[in-house]
């Protein structure tokens, strides 16, 4: 097979998801689509889940079986995948990331094809599955709607303090591993996935933006996750979602750091690339977040 693209996902233990994945990465209207599953550690049917799935559909599908170490987690497993999809396919112009409990639209490959035209690498939008939400029916709303506002400023603070490629280009701060797309040559320049625990998707975007490689984090490309409270990695999604579950005092995204840091950094023009990574011992609680808002508001109305 010639392949046009590559999708990589990293699999633990996802007999019960990834036929799912699977099945909408068969219905792409894109030709030349080739699939490698990194499965890690596995104790369950992921694999034979993933081969009959990739049989019955057509889908072209590598398998890649690691126990991974000490220290190694989802980045090494997507740094595996993308080089084994680079040597069994070193034609393929486009490198692409989803996760194992993740369903992409039937339009994910083609518009992150569109966008790799004029783009290095596109960060598509993850949303919840709606039918999982009631998940989170018993979570308190208010500190995460405190978590949106403060988003939402910090997101329009950096549009208007940091443009260019290492700002934030397009309708959304998302960079999530579960929809990633980038050139391959681009790939090769940034460097690999990271090995890294959690926050390798992260990583890998900052790197290309300070390598000025432009990214567009694109809304019009869509992918459900799961609203599973007990995942994969370690402070990855599920994690995120079980602390607003179950806490209404929680670190919010370390994307988002407090109000006097970014301010200062924009004074004095040392503003890094989006998304930022907040120390851990300098992260929000979203019971900390009123006066940071109103900072944020006071600087937008007076830059």
């Amino acid at each position: 097979m010639t392949a046009t693209l590559v999708v990589v996902i990293p699999a633990r233990n996802e007999a019960d998801r990834i036929a799912d994945c699977l099945a909408a990465l068969a219905v792409q209207d894109v030709p030349g689509l080739a699939v490698v599953v990194v499965a890690n550690g596995c104790t369950d049917r992921t694999a034979d889940v993933a081969w009959a799935t990739a049989d019955a559909a057509g889908l072209h599908l590598e398998l890649l079986t690691v126990t991974l170490g000490t220290g190694q987690g989802v980045g090494t497993a997507r740094r595996l995948g993308c080089a084994r999809a680079l040597d069994l396919y070193p034609e393929a112009a486009a490198l692409l990331s989803t996760d194992a409990d993740c369903v992409v639209a039937p339009d994910w490959a083609a518009r992150n094809l569109h966008h790799l035209r004029s783009a290095a690498m596109v960060c598509g939008r993850v949303d919840p599955m709606p039918h999982e939400l009631h998940v989170l029916d018993d979570m308190d709303h208010g500190p995460a709607r405190m978590e949106g506002r403060y988003e939402a400023l910090v997101m329009a603070f950096y549009r208007m303090h940091r443009p260019g490629p290492c700002g934030l280009a397009g309708d959304h701060g998302h960079a999530a591993g579960a929809s990633l797309a980038m050139q391959a040559a681009a790939y090769r320049t940034a460097g690999e996935f990271g090995d890294l625990a959690t926050g390798e998707d992260r990583d890998l975007v900052r790197r290309f933006k300070a390598a000025g490689l432009p990214v567009w984090h694109a809304d019009d490309v869509r992918v459900a996750a799961s609203c599973r409270l007990d995942g994969r990695a370690q402070d990855g999604m599920a994690a995120a979602l079980r602390a607003r579950a179950l806490r209404t005092d929680y670190l919010i995204d370390d994307a988002l750091p407090p109000s006097q840091a970014l301010i200062a950094a924009a004074a004095q023009g040392t503003l890094g690339p989006w998304p930022l990574h907040v120390a851990p011992q300098d992260r929000l609680r979203a019971t900390d977040l009123t006066p940071h808002i109103a900072a944020l508001e006071a600087a937008m109305q007076h830059p």
